[in-house]
């Protein structure tokens, strides 16, 4: 590959200039981050950091003035707001800047944990029951809802918005939850049918022709069996949590061949019907025989030691090579 100038775009929590950046780098919140410019740097690109807040003229401008050959997108976000996510890629396409990762349209329908069910219901694919409720409809019964369910915000991420709470075993704590998620997180809510199944991440990459990496799964170790178990806030971000309760992700084995096969061949299915494109993860909860959709994640994070870069080194593509296959996957969309 030759070699490229590439703006490496990602969040602040905050507006910073590009030379307050030094001070950042060897934070963990910068991790991620870190991870790509130094694999970027390793390919021979040359990488111009850009960390958006609140100030698109001033992305826009760096655009214009370094003329690059690709954004690498990580930008999740504007102004702390992730429902505009899709807006920074469209404005992307807008000045015709190639970028990594899914497009608006993908980024804007995997936000929609209910609309994508129903795409993906209507090409067979399982999923559980579920019921979408507006954060501007005051909902007064959900008696005839399966329990135990399931209550999470529709459109945020990275298990924002649920805990241990979020499993509800009748209509009384489902609308109490609900009413919750509407009053703290200000969006609306989604109820779900809770599927007491295996937790499982498969990592895909590729835009038309895709490869499937090996699957992890969450473990609850020190969960007694006669708890419900899912991945809450806490369980992903919060160490001693975690650590406590013995979570972590591992291997995905012991499945069948023929499940190993519906897993692999549901997830490609998904990832195509949800215009997806570069990289991606796709959750699942696995019961027995059955294969469930939980949502879609486009443009996963891709530290070097979480999930993602460690699926692809599990088959073999090394960190770099990961880097260097999602920009010409970016390339050639």
């Amino acid at each position: 590959m030759k070699t490229l100038k590439i703006i490496l775009l990602f969040d602040l929590s905050v507006q910073l200039k590009p030379d307050e950046y030094d001070a950042y780098w060897n934070t963990p919140d910068w991790k991620t981050e870190k991870d790509v410019k130094t694999a970027l740097e390793n390919l021979g690109h040359t990488v111009v950091p850009f960390g958006i807040f609140n100030d698109i003229e001033a992305f826009l401008q760096t655009v214009k003035s370094e003329k690059p050959d690709l954004v690498f997108n990580m930008s999740e976000a504007f102004g702390g707001n992730r429902v505009l996510e899709p807006n920074v890629t469209a404005l992307m396409q807008m000045v015709g800047v190639p970028f990594t990762g899914a497009g608006p349209m993908s980024l804007q329908l995997c936000k929609d944990k209910g609309l994508t069910k129903v795409i993906l219901n209507y090409h067979q694919i399982k999923t559980p029951e579920f019921f979408v409720i507006k954060k501007t409809k005051n909902i007064k019964s959900l008696k005839d809802f399966k329990y135990p369910a399931f209550v999470k915000p529709l459109q945020l991420e990275s298990s924002e918005g649920i805990s241990q709470s979020s499993y509800v075993e009748n209509e009384k704590q489902a609308l109490a939850r609900i009413k919750f998620i509407h009053e703290k997180h200000d969006v609306d809510a989604i109820i779900e049918e809770f599927v007491d199944g295996r937790e499982v991440y498969v990592s895909i990459l590729g835009n038309e022709k895709l490869v499937a990496f090996p699957p992890r799964e969450l473990f609850f170790k020190q969960v007694p069996d006669s708890e419900p178990k899912f991945a809450t806030y806490n369980s992903k971000w919060n160490q001693a949590y975690r650590k406590k309760w013995g979570i972590d992700s591992g291997w995905a084995v012991d499945f069948p061949e023929h499940i190993q096969k519906k897993i692999i061949s549901e997830c490609k299915k998904i990832y195509h019907l949800l215009n997806m494109q570069g990289f991606g993860r796709i959750d699942l909860r696995v019961k027995d025989e059955d294969v469930y959709f939980i949502e879609a994640n486009p443009n996963p994070s891709i530290a070097k030691k979480e999930d993602y870069a460690l699926s692809a080194h599990k088959a073999g593509v090394e960190y770099d090579d990961l880097i260097a296959k999602i920009v010409s996957l970016s390339l050639c969309a």
